[in-house]
């Protein structure tokens, strides 16, 4: 078993198949399916159930992959440390920031802070979205990430509280009205909504999906979007309506936040790491961030 080998095995899994991670890494489909077979062999056990649709993990391939994810993370950190001790810079911090950061601006003072009490560490920023920035942490493409993240929606995250935003159906003045001041998700009932796609921010979006059920409503979607950004835009355009934090809104005469008794979402900002790889520039960054929280 060797990291290659676990970087291919990987792949196949996120991609669902052997055909489409061929195609991403890129590799001839022949020469990965052999090395799939032969870490199997390596292994001694079956990793992976092929059928119609793709691959299925088999119990031992759920206990690999995740702890594959951990190993590659671990590796391409020492190999990046490495490089980094090689150049003359050993402090380094990478980290993603959520992609409305423009629109929070504790994350602007926080970095700030950081950088004021920290000089010696060269900072990173990437801006990403909440389920992207899981993706990297958990790969190690990034150190830590600035999301929208409940504690329980990824168990293989450390986290630290920083920020708590209530969620609203945002619309344009433009946009028409619905006859009344809604306050319910039901007053929106056919009502057209932009919303982002699940694989953006996975636990929002089933939050958000659950209390639609709750209402007893099924949501007129008209678009979706990757992004906060895309979707505040459109909303402004009177395209339709949007559930988002309602911060969003603040400071624009033309967007209304209406915040709804059935809609008790609050969505908390997370400062996140690696479950179990809190380095000293992290620790650092922690410290910054509960003295802005006290």
């Amino acid at each position: 078993m060797d990291i290659r080998k676990l970087k291919y095995f990987l792949s196949v899994v996120d991609e669902g198949s052997i055909t489409s991670a061929a195609k991403k890494i890129p590799i001839a489909q022949p020469a990965l399916t052999r090395q799939i077979r032969l870490l199997e062999e390596g292994l001694g056990t079956r990793l992976l159930d092929r059928n119609h649709k793709g691959v299925v993990l088999t119990r031992a391939g759920e206990f690999l992959y995740d702890n594959a994810m951990r190993l590659v993370a671990d590796f391409d950190n020492v190999a990046k440390k490495t490089k980094a001790i090689a150049d003359g810079d050993v402090d380094s911090l990478s980290i993603g920031i959520t992609t409305i950061h423009p629109y929070i601006p504790g994350i602007s003072g926080l970095i700030s802070r950081f950088r004021a009490q920290y000089p010696e560490i060269q900072l990173s920023l990437e801006s990403m979205l909440s389920g992207p920035q899981t993706t990297a942490i958990l790969q190690g493409s990034i150190d830590a990430g600035i999301l929208f993240i409940e504690p329980d929606d990824e168990p293989l995250l450390d986290t630290l509280p920083i920020g708590t935003f209530r969620m609203a159906v945002i619309t344009s003045r433009s946009s028409g009205s619905l006859g009344k001041v809604p306050t319910s998700l039901r007053d929106f009932d056919g009502a057209p909504f932009i919303r982002f796609k699940r694989n953006s921010t996975p636990g929002s979006y089933d939050r958000i999906d659950r209390h639609f059920r709750d209402a007893g409503i099924t949501p007129n979607i008209v678009q979706e979007c990757h992004d906060d950004i895309t979707i505040r835009g459109l909303v402004a355009t009177g395209m339709g309506y949007a559930i988002m934090p309602s911060i969003l809104a603040a400071g624009d005469d033309n967007l209304i936040a209406y915040e709804l008794d059935d809609l008790p979402i609050y969505s908390p900002l997370m400062l996140a790491w690696r479950q179990g790889c809190k380095s000293a520039e992290i620790e650092s960054l922690c410290r910054v961030a509960m003295g802005a929280n006290t």
